[in-house]
């Protein structure tokens, strides 16, 4: 994961720019450049404009004066509106054609039936971005992070050894040495697949109290972890799929995301 540029979504129906104060930390502390982005349709045009021209014009007014803080403070701000129905899918467009590193995005409580049912946002980019997606839903803060990040050493997949090394970069790089506390939670499902405590704490390369071994299933795990030792951010694998499997079975980054009172962090 590279900090050095960061698209954030602005979410036109709402005041509260929770992803935009969060990434407005981020850039401080890394140099990161932000790209803010917004994408309208009629619903959410606005002051209720209709008219495709008037109302990006009017959504770009906003957009800048809500870049206007970050770059007194010297952060570079780019911003883009786009008159989009399907603004799920422009988002994701956007990410790829503007070259960054991470999308931030705001996340709002939605039912599991919702979720499960309806094609959400959330759903959307964690399922299709091609770069790591992180979903504020706290209001941001400058006190440390207290992190709590899932891996799993126990499988034989490709896929997740890959991971698990994206996860230990990212914390190692970006969370360790800033004042950040951070943990690592392993689920297993069966004593069969219960990994070795000692592999784990090397693999971390962190004390033995900060890594935690759980028998379960991995979202309630995750969940169950993240409420009892108080975090503020989860870092997990996001396995994403495509076509029908993906239809029909959801991943842990989204079976964990409305039962968090956290920021969630879905690495590729």
């Amino acid at each position: 994961m590279q900090i050095n540029r960061l698209l954030v979504v602005y979410d036109p129906t709402t005041e509260s720019q929770n992803a935009l104060d969060r990434a407005a930390i981020i850039a401080a502390n890394e140099g990161s450049s932000i790209h803010l982005y917004a994408c309208i349709h009629s619903d959410t045009a606005p002051g209720g404009i209709v008219d495709e021209q008037h109302a990006v014009a009017a959504q770009q007014d906003l957009l800048q004066q809500a870049a206007q803080p970050l770059i007194e403070r010297g952060i570079e701000v780019s911003t883009e509106v786009e008159w989009a129905e399907d603004w799920y899918q422009a988002i994701i467009k956007a990410s790829g054609r503007s070259g960054v590193g991470a999308v931030l995005k705001s996340s709002h409580p939605h039912s599991k039936g919702e979720r499960r049912f309806k094609r959400t946002s959330d759903w959307t980019l964690i399922r299709e971005c091609a770069c790591p997606v992180l979903l504020v839903k706290t209001p941001a803060t400058n006190e440390p992070r207290k992190v709590l990040a899932a891996i799993d050493i126990s499988s034989d997949n490709e896929n997740y050894g890959q991971l698990n090394d994206t996860i230990l970069s990212f914390c190692q790089r970006y969370v360790g040495g800033k004042g950040a506390e951070i943990y690592f939670v392993n689920a297993y499902k069966d004593l069969a697949g219960r990994p070795d405590r000692g592999t784990l704490i090397r693999t971390c390369s962190i004390e033995g109290d900060k890594v935690l071994i759980e028998m379960g299933n991995p979202d309630k795990v995750i969940v169950e972890q993240a409420a009892k030792l108080g975090v503020n951010l989860v870092v997990i694998g996001n396995s994403a799929r495509t076509g029908l499997s993906a239809l029909l079975k959801s991943n842990t980054a989204e079976k964990v995301l409305d039962q968090l009172n956290c920021d969630l962090l879905a690495l590729t």
